[in-house]
């Protein structure tokens, strides 16, 4: 899918102040102009996200910046200062779904060794498999370590996050892990 084409904004902290103001006092005009400011900031900032690897595809990036939207739709009216909600809200919806997409796409390791990979050196392939079956004698704690940090991508924090445990306590057995697979490699 090719990238849309962006308008991008050039306003001030200023005029934005006094469109908010405006839209807050009922000036349905500015509520539209400022909504179409709010919807092309959040569709930037989460393009950003996308272009880092953290978004998959366009059709996310859209429906993140919808919700955003929508939120604002909802709440202008109690919002006091409308960048520091912007920022929250921006980071809030992307945390949130991000989570909800990591917990969907988790899945054993034997499934993702099984996904077709072409063109795959047969050296590596034995070296994979046996790999696979010395994990999947590790404990269950082991293993989800290690499809979080390996097929997720995530960091020692979100881990820990993740399966409720101290950022300490994942490495001390994400690197006791290592070791114990030297061992038996």
């Amino acid at each position: 899918m090719n990238e849309p084409k962006l308008n991008y904004i050039n306003f001030t902290q200023n005029e934005l102040k006094d469109l908010f103001a405006d839209a807050k006092d009922g000036d349905s005009a500015a509520f539209n102009k400022l909504s179409g400011f709010i919807r092309n900031i959040s569709y930037s900032y989460f393009l950003s996200k996308l272009r880092h690897g953290k978004i998959l595809n366009y059709e996310d990036v859209d429906d993140l910046s919808n919700n955003v939207y929508l939120s604002f739709a909802e709440q202008y009216h109690k919002i006091e200062n409308l960048e520091n909600w912007l920022r929250r809200v921006l980071f809030l919806t992307f945390v949130s779904w991000y989570k909800k997409s990591k917990k969907r796409k988790t899945f054993e390791l034997d499934e993702a060794y099984n996904i077709e990979q072409t063109n795959v050196n047969p050296a590596v392939k034995i070296d994979a498999e046996k790999i696979l079956s010395i994990l999947n004698t590790l404990s269950e704690d082991k293993q989800q370590i290690f499809r979080l940090r390996f097929w997720e991508n995530l960091k020692f924090a979100e881990i820990a996050e993740n399966i409720g445990k101290t950022e300490d306590a994942v490495k001390k057995m994400f690197y006791r892990t290592i070791e114990e697979l030297k061992g038996k490699i």
